[in-house]
């Protein structure tokens, strides 16, 4: 998605020309005989946009030129933009990342009725912070002291000047709560890879798990999203409620409804062939009286976990070290050559050898790996199956046995 000079609000956005084509500018001006104000405002101060577009369109000058032609841009009172990419485009890796942020842990306020509200992302991870603030010029250009960072006990959060405000509203295209909105994701997320790997990267960091305990083998990576639904319910919920404790109708009320922001996520893991399970965690009550459902994506599996690792660096130091250790636990199951290895040394001689054979050899705590990677060697023809497993006297279970194939 790429934003111009000519759709951000006009009245409201002043610009400072480089120098260089200002006095080519001011030259054309003084030629035509323009009054000395409209000179000076270019000359030593700021020209709203509107003003300059129609000094441009009545001298038959592009608007490209201005485009290229920028050494600052935003409110009368702002900081504003220096030295702006020109034009904007959100269409790469960083501008999906940093779309989300904003839809995930930022806002982009509604305010009273001479305000036109408030850009911040809201982090207390400083890498995640930071992570904003490099795609932040990556996207718009500028430097890092033209974003404001409030640091209050409850809060950490980045406020964005209100030229980038205006730009990001013309992107999501919706304020207040995401919750209450339901927001839409940017139909530029699902149009190329790189912004949809933006995209789960950033969701991760910012609304996601890393579910990895070294003691435990339960590897995975979650994310949760919630949907205002005080409208719909009309009952009183004083607690969170896991959808199953919730009466029929009301479960049948809060299954049917779709968050959006689930919705697209589904089609980007779709469109990644990242496999996911969904689940609707019920509803709860929130601090103002308001009644929310949310779902959970759920995405686990040694090799679905190994690709996605393969695609994505999450911005969160913290989440991406985590998620390289989770990935790293699986190092034994991925020593294929020293698998086959073992098989090779079980059937030497013609012997045959049991599941539990392998299981021992390969210091494995539970057969399922055992059968899982029997059942592939058997499958490229190196090993072959002689006994099925059964019975023995009703008391035990006798594995199969497996021979190689000379």
């Amino acid at each position: 998605m790429i934003i111009h000079l000519k759709d951000l609000p006009e009245k409201r956005n002043y610009i400072i020309l480089k120098r260089k084509f200002m006095k080519i500018i001011l030259k054309i001006l003084e030629d035509k005989k323009y009054p000395w104000k409209i000179r000076n405002k270019i000359k030593n101060g700021k020209i709203s946009i509107k003003k300059l577009k129609n000094i441009f369109k009545k001298e038959n000058i592009s608007l490209k030129k201005i485009e290229n032609n920028v050494y600052w841009i935003g409110g009368n009172n702002s900081k504003g933009l220096s030295n702006p990419r020109s034009p904007i485009n959100f269409a790469t890796r960083s501008g999906a990342r940093f779309i989300a942020a904003i839809i995930n842990d930022g806002t982009l306020t509604k305010e009273g009725k001479n305000s036109h509200g408030r850009l911040m992302y809201d982090n207390f991870d400083k890498s995640q912070r930071e992570s904003i603030i490099k795609d932040y010029l990556n996207i718009f250009g500028g430097n890092k002291n033209e974003i404001a960072f409030r640091n209050t006990e409850k809060k950490k959060y980045l406020e964005f000047s209100s030229i980038t405000r205006d730009i990001v509203e013309l992107v999501i295209k919706a304020k207040g709560p995401k919750c209450e909105s339901n927001l839409l994701m940017p139909e530029f997320i699902l149009k190329n890879k790189e912004t949809m790997l933006g995209w789960v990267e950033q969701t991760i960091a910012d609304e996601g798990e890393v579910k990895y305990n070294p003691k435990k083998y339960r590897r995975a990576i979650a994310w949760r999203r919630s949907l205002d639904i005080t409208n719909s319910i009309k009952h009183n919920i004083n607690k969170e409620t896991s959808i199953r404790q919730l009466p029929k109708k009301i479960q049948i009320l809060v299954e049917n409804q779709k968050c959006n922001l689930i919705e697209y996520e589904k089609k980007i893991l779709d469109s990644l062939g990242i496999n996911y399970l969904i689940f609707n965690l019920g509803i709860y009550p929130t601090t103002k009286n308001k009644i929310r459902t949310k779902w959970q994506i759920l995405i686990q599996k040694r090799e679905n976990l190994l690709k996605l690792r393969k695609l994505i660096t999450i911005p969160s130091k913290e989440k991406n070290k985590k998620f390289s250790q989770a990935v790293k636990s699986y190092i034994r199951y991925k020593e294929i050559p020293n698998i086959r290895k073992t098989i090779l040394k079980l059937g030497r001689g013609n012997k045959n050898f049991t599941a539990k054979d392998f299981k021992r050899r390969m210091n494995y705590k539970n057969i399922g790996n055992t059968y899982k990677w029997l059942k592939i060697f058997e499958k490229q023809g190196l090993i072959k199956k002689i006994k099925e497993s059964k019975y023995g006297q009703g008391r035990y279970r006798r594995s199969a046995e497996y021979k190689l194939i000379f």
